[in-house]
């Protein structure tokens, strides 16, 4: 069984920058034993001391059953008893143990079924659902599964996706500012970079002033990825924000140029910090 709620979710001005509308599924005595079937299978093929290695590395609030990622990929495309359901109903199976599972590994799985199964992201009514999961991240880990399945929901419906990215660019989360420029690229593959760099650089300069770990490495990684495709654009990206990025970010935006590049880019970089720094002296 499902209710509707709103959430609402609040920007630097304090304003609503976001309404979104969800099915939300009630924690019956179903999705316990289903719950208990992932877990089972899970503990099966898990590590303990790995899990634990994994939550304290991560800083996360959930536990870990120390599932590697091919592991973990594997035994879902192998597939569990509620894939015989219709998939409204697989969609609420899978909410529902995204939301309410202790387990890290569980959230992985929930958000992989959709990233393997292509004609499950083709179902109405996913993205309200899939996009709500944001809410429970508390890792950059969670934080990239969820943005590579949402670079392709973007892909497939970008009237749809695009605006709430552009929200949560606004937000004062950090996992949410990740998610809005990661989720912009795919993770893999030759069309990787599939938006133009009027709908990417802008919401990637609106990161560039947030000097988070997590914020700042998204931006690099955007930017190297950007780069293969827009070398130009990119570069005169770099070019205006030198000094505004953090070393983090910069370092990984130009880590696959050619070397002369690199070397020509920190040279300039250094010299405007210093003189920056001459300045204030």
């Amino acid at each position: 069984m499902a209710e509707s709620y709103t959430r609402r979710r609040n920007g630097h001005d304090g304003q609503a920058l976001e309404r979104v509308e969800f099915r939300s599924t009630r924690v019956w005595p179903m999705e316990n034993a289903l719950h208990d079937e992932v877990v089972t299978a899970f503990r099966e093929i898990g590590n303990p001391n790995y899990g634990e290695a994994i939550r304290a590395d991560r800083k996360s609030q959930l536990r870990y059953l120390g599932v590697g990622v091919p592991k973990l990929r594997a035994r879902v495309k192998m597939g569990f008893s509620f894939y015989r359901e219709p998939p409204a109903r697989v969609l609420e199976i899978w909410d529902g143990l995204w939301r309410t599972s202790p387990f890290g590994d569980v959230l992985f799985a929930a958000a992989e079924y959709y990233l393997v199964h292509r004609k499950a992201r083709q179902q109405p009514g996913l993205w309200p659902v899939l996009s709500a999961w944001s809410a429970r991240v508390d890792n950059w880990a969670h934080a990239d599964c969820l943005a590579g399945l949402y670079s392709r929901l973007l892909e497939q419906d970008f009237a749809e996706v695009y605006p709430m990215l552009q929200s949560w660019n606004e937000s004062e989360s950090e996992w949410l500012r990740r998610m809005s420029i990661v989720s912009l690229i795919h993770y893999s593959g030759k069309n990787a970079v599939f938006l133009p760099p009027d709908q990417v650089l802008p919401m990637v300069a609106n990161c560039v002033a947030d000097h988070r770990y997590y914020v700042q490495t998204a931006v690099g990684w955007v930017l190297r990825e950007m780069g293969h495709a827009y070398p130009d654009e990119v570069t005169a990206f770099l070019e205006a924000n030198l000094t505004a990025m953090s070393a983090a970010a910069f370092s990984r935006a130009i880590e696959r140029r050619p070397k002369a590049e690199r070397d020509e880019l920190r040279s300039r970089r250094n010299d405007r910090l210093r003189k920056g720094s001459q300045k204030l002296a």
